[in-house]
């Protein structure tokens, strides 16, 4: 049953990994940037819960701040006009 979940947080995570890839410009890339990050620290909390790891819970804790810090500072980035 967690592969089942884990496949569909993943066939999830295409869309904003086309936005990423393909976006027209930069605020298109940030929110397909922010939108796999966030499919990977669901990924990586399901593990942990389904497996009993509570260090991948800490590590997905990690990676989401992580990667809302970086959304934070690239929007401040692309705010400026600075490419």
């Amino acid at each position: 049953m967690n592969g089942i979940y884990q496949g569909l947080i993943i066939a999830s995570a295409i869309p904003p990994f086309l936005r990423l890839w393909r976006g027209p410009n930069f605020w298109d890339r940030v929110a397909g940037a922010n939108g796999v990050n966030v499919r990977v620290a669901l990924v990586l909390a399901l593990e942990g819960i389904a497996g009993g790891e509570a260090v991948l819970l800490d590590v997905a804790l990690g990676y989401a701040l992580l990667g809302f810090l970086g959304a934070v500072l690239l929007a401040r980035f692309g705010e400026r006009g600075e490419r």
